[in-house]
C-alpha cells in the first residue's frame, strides 16, 4: 500500500544536529573526529590536523530503506544482506533518489521515490541502503595560508570545495586563495572505512550518544556482496539498532526521517608548509519518528 499523500508523508524538514558513525572520515575507525575551531568571527583552526565541521550543504541518494522486527545479517563477500525480517518503506529503484540538505534550511524532497506505509508492528531495527558518492560544500577562512589540494599552487587564507567527483583519499577537492572561495559541490566516493591506510569494508559502532542506538556500515558492491578489496565498491547499507523502537499502529499519521549533518565534513591537512588541505565526507545519522493521530 502506497502512502497517502495527504495522510502519510516522509518530513524531510526536521533537522537534529547530532553525530553518528557512519563513519565516512579518513581516520581509522577506532579514533573519533574532533570538531574544527572557529573565533568569533567563523575563521576555523584545523586541529590536530583533521578535524570536522557542518558544512554549507550535504546530499545524499537513497535507494531502499526498511523497518525490521528483528536484527538484519550484514552482507558478506558471498551473500548478500539478509532482510527477511524487514518492510519495505522507501523504494527509489536503480537509480535512486537524492537529497540535499543544510544545517539551516529546509531538505528537499526524495523525488521519484515510493513511500510504503508499514504495516502495524514494533520495529527495532532499520537497513538503509544508499550511494557511496556524499555531495558536500563548504567555503571558509581559516587562521594561515593553505594550499589547496588541486594540481597547480594556489594558496591562501580563503578555501573552499571544487566541483567535481574523487576518491575521499586522493581526490583533489580544494582550493584556496587570497580572497573568497565559491564552493562547488564535491562528490566524495567512499571507497574504505580506514582511507587509503587497507580496505576496510565494514564497521560497527555501538550506543551512539548514549542513546543505546547500534550501527553497521557494510561496503557493498553492484552485486549487493560486502567488497573484499574495494576496488569495486558500488553502495553503503547500514543495519541500526533503534534506541527506542518505533512503533506503527493504525493511527499512523505521519513518519519524520531527520538527519544530523552537525559534523558532517573532515577537513584534514598534511605538514608542507602551506599545508596541503582536503575536505571530504563525514558522518550522519537519520533520527525516524513515528507520529499518530
Amino acid at each position: 500500500m502506497a502512502f497517502q499523500l495527504q495522510r502519510v508523508v516522509f518530513d524531510m524538514r526536521r533537522f537534529l544536529l547530532i553525530i553518528s558513525i557512519i563513519t565516512t572520515s579518513l581516520l581509522p575507525v577506532e579514533q573519533t573526529e574532533a570538531a574544527c575551531a572557529a573565533d568569533s568571527d567563523g575563521v576555523i583552526t584545523v586541529t590536530d590536523n583533521s578535524c570536522s565541521v557542518q558544512p554549507d550543504s550535504y546530499g545524499i541518494t537513497m535507494y531502499k530503506m526498511y523497518f525490521c522486527t528483528s536484527a538484519p545479517t550484514a552482507a558478506t563477500t558471498s551473500d548478500e544482506a539478509d532482510i527477511s525480517s524487514c518492510v519495505l518503506v522507501f523504494d527509489a529503484g536503480e537509480t535512486g533518489s537524492r537529497v540535499d540538505m543544510t544545517g539551516t534550511g529546509d531538505a528537499g524532497a526524495f523525488s521519484g521515490a515510493t513511500f510504503i506505509r508499514p504495516e502495524p508492528n514494533t520495529y527495532t531495527h532499520g537497513y538503509m541502503l544508499i550511494d557511496n558518492v556524499f555531495y558536500v560544500q563548504y567555503a571558509a577562512k581559516f587562521n594561515e595560508s593553505k594550499e589547496g589540494s588541486k594540481t597547480g599552487t594556489d594558496n591562501g587564507v580563503y578555501c573552499g570545495t571544487l566541483a567535481g567527483t574523487g576518491n575521499e583519499s586522493t581526490g583533489q577537492s580544494t582550493t584556496c586563495g587570497s580572497s573568497a572561495i565559491t564552493a562547488g559541490e564535491w562528490g566524495a566516493q567512499l571507497t574504505s572505512f580506514n582511507g587509503s591506510a587497507s580496505c576496510l569494508a565494514i564497521v560497527t559502532a555501538s550506543n551512539l550518544n548514549n542513546t543505546g542506538a547500534d550501527i553497521t556500515g557494510v561496503l557493498e558492491t553492484s552485486a549487493g556482496l560486502r567488497t573484499s578489496d574495494c576496488s569495486d565498491v558500488d553502495k553503503l547499507s547500514g543495519i541500526q539498532t533503534f534506541g527506542s523502537p518505533v512503533v506503527i499502529t493504525k493511527n499512523l499519521k505521519t513518519i519524520d526521517v531527520a538527519f544530523g549533518i552537525s559534523e558532517g565534513m573532515t577537513i584534514w591537512e598534511n605538514g608542507s608548509t602551506p599545508p596541503v588541505i582536503n575536505m571530504g565526507s563525514g558522518p550522519f545519522q537519520a533520527v525516524i519518528t513515528a507520529v499518530n493521530y
